[in-house]
């Protein structure tokens, strides 16, 4: 974990308020599409799709209440699968409505976001969840907006795919040393947010956003791969 730009503890009065921020809990943003881990998850866990189910994502384009909401690219309809590994914002929508409000509010919260994720730190920000999503909200946040995440509220939704569907603690103590003896930290499982069978499942499918979709640039030759990308729109000047 590490923040930039970074600054000298010697001289702290030297860096301002900015420069000492420990961006990785402090820091909040709207995800954008790593978000659609969680969508997926809950749909899977539910048992409302099928990861080779079809979804119509009306090239591209659907409006609602209103809005219009825009893939980068036009497809055709798309699997399941496929509306991730092509992170389809009209899919996500459509499969965040079949989950309905109440059960992505759920596991939104089972995920670890709205809450701060470890007792390593003092000033970590619990992030920005809203309670109550009506439509329009419900849209935003199953493609991963409307919501206000921490980088490391992120990788330790990510990290619950990757142990198989249990939420650990996420700890930088790795081990303390008192009058010569050295005390490891255990891991803490936290709670189950999905069943293994699940996690693997959208394991696979995370393989395939590396494999052929949206993160072929995160491939290590000799290694298989999970991963999901995401966009982030960032507010300057009072506009994104």
């Amino acid at each position: 974990m590490a923040s930039w730009p970074t600054f000298n503890p010697n001289a702290y009065r030297e860096t301002a308020d900015a420069g000492r921020r420990n961006r990785a809990i402090q820091d909040l943003y709207e995800p954008g599409s790593t978000f659609k881990l969680v969508t997926a998850s809950a749909a899977l866990e539910l048992f409302l799709f099928k990861p080779w189910e079809m979804i119509d994502v009306s090239a591209g384009l659907i409006r609602f209440k209103g809005r219009v909401i825009t893939d980068m690219h036009r497809y055709g309809p798309l699997s399941f699968t496929d509306v991730l590994v092509k992170s389809s914002n009209v899919g996500a929508i459509k499969i965040g409505a079949r989950v309905g409000a109440e059960q992505m509010g759920l596991y939104v919260r089972r995920f670890g976001f709205g809450r701060a994720a470890s007792r390593d730190f003092q000033g970590e920000s619990n992030g920005i969840v809203w309670s109550n999503l009506g439509d329009s909200a419900l849209a935003s946040v199953s493609m991963g907006y409307q919501v206000g995440v921490t980088p490391l509220q992120v990788v330790t939704a990510a990290s619950v795919v990757a142990n198989g569907g249990t939420l650990f603690e996420p700890r930088v103590v790795s081990a303390v040393t008192r009058e010569g003896v050295r005390t490891e930290v255990k891991p803490n499982p936290v709670r189950t947010v999905i069943k293994p069978e699940t996690s693997a499942v959208l394991t696979t499918i995370m393989e395939q956003v590396v494999d052929r979709g949206t993160a072929t640039r995160a491939k290590v030759a000799g290694y298989t791969i999970a991963g999901k990308t995401g966009t982030a729109d960032k507010l300057v000047n009072g506009r994104y």
